[in-house]
């Protein structure tokens, strides 16, 4: 097995996030976290864009998108949830150089429009959009119980969706041996643990006990 020479904006955003959390950790130095940020903000920068979002996949090697060329809602809103967590977390770093870099993170997260990926007919994200054919793809996001709900919860906070988007996701429930919690699409711990990273879960809420689920 070798290396994958892709990676995506999911992808990046973790991994300037692990740079930040391995200072908050005493693994590297402030300085040394602000060079490893500096070095991804500054490739993103180069990346090629649609209305402010980063495409689905790129090469590592050459910068380039990879086909089909497509945007992915939830890669764009795990991105920008990590762009707006940086900021913040470089500008306590108190370094004139972090807080430099941290508003070209910010700068980054507000380029992106979420308003272009809904469906204002259906009041739901679209699963993306796909540059090859100018069109949405087909499909929407509609679980609360899901990867999207970053997307919905950064989106609406920004107010490029109105907030009653946030009461058309479904909470159906479902349960297994005597636990009971919301319905996400494969049941996977990416779709319900994902946006907690970045999202508030108050104890003995339905979110909070989904996760337990």
């Amino acid at each position: 097995v070798g290396i994958a020479h892709r990676t995506s904006p999911t992808n990046i955003g973790l991994a300037a996030l692990a740079a930040l959390a391995a200072y908050d950790l005493k693994y590297i130095s402030a300085d040394k976290a602000v060079e490893h940020v500096g070095k991804i903000i500054s490739s993103v920068e180069k990346l090629e864009k649609w209305n402010g979002h980063l495409l689905n996949w790129y090469d590592t090697r050459t910068l380039k998108p990879l086909r089909p060329r497509c945007v992915s809602t939830v890669d764009s809103g795990n991105f920008t949830g990590c762009m707006l967590a940086l900021a913040q977390g470089l500008q306590q770093l108190n370094l004139p150089k972090a807080s430099e870099l941290a508003l070209r993170c910010r700068k980054l997260a507000d380029s992106n429009n979420f308003s272009f990926l809904y469906d204002k007919t259906r009041r739901l994200f679209y699963i993306g959009y796909d540059l090859e054919t100018s069109s949405p793809m087909s499909g929407h996001y509609d679980l609360m119980a899901s990867e999207a709900r970053l997307t919905s919860y950064v989106a609406i906070s920004r107010g490029d969706v109105p907030r009653k988007h946030w009461m058309r996701l479904s909470r159906a429930l479902t349960d297994c041996d005597g636990y009971r919690g919301m319905i996400s699409w494969t049941g996977t711990m990416f779709e319900y643990l994902m946006p907690d990273l970045l999202t508030p879960v108050y104890n003995n809420s339905l979110l909070y006990e989904s996760a337990k689920f």
